[in-house]
């Protein structure tokens, strides 16, 4: 199992009102590691922005794969293409407040992060092994 950040662009999709849906299923989009991302795995959803952070955990349930984004999420899309594209089909797993990018940042054995780092405009970062266990022990003081 692996661990990843799947950013969301609050401008273009609206995640805290698609936290408040009770509905677990959702679908992310997949621009790297197309050939690393399987099921199983586990998605840290990072809401970009001044008051960015991680907002939910999804287990991942299929391969990427090319897939429209499902009717009841389009209603939380406000400049994306929910047309066909490479996507992950992902159960929403936990919500919570925000871990903010600030307090991840500084917290020690998580500031080296890829999502820190290197390439940002992108949707999908790897998380180590020992980051992500740490960001799942974080989660859980927080619910």
């Amino acid at each position: 199992m692996n661990y990843w950040i799947f950013k969301c662009n609050p401008e273009k999709y609206n995640i805290d009102k698609r936290l408040m849906d009770h509905e677990p299923t959702t679908t992310w989009r997949v621009t790297r590691y197309r050939d690393k991302i399987a099921v199983g795995d586990i998605a840290f959803i990072w809401r970009t922005g001044k008051d960015g952070g991680i907002r939910a955990v999804i287990r991942i349930d299929s391969e990427p794969q090319e897939m429209s984004e499902l009717d009841h999420e389009r209603k939380y899309c406000t400049d994306i293409d929910v047309g066909a594209r490479i996507r992950v089909h992902g159960t929403i797993i936990n919500r919570f407040e925000c871990l903010s990018h600030i307090m991840l940042r500084d917290y020690p054995g998580l500031e080296d992060m890829s999502v820190f780092r290197g390439f940002k405009q992108a949707t999908n970062f790897f998380v180590t092994q020992d980051e992500g266990k740490l960001i799942l022990r974080l989660i859980q003081g927080t619910t």
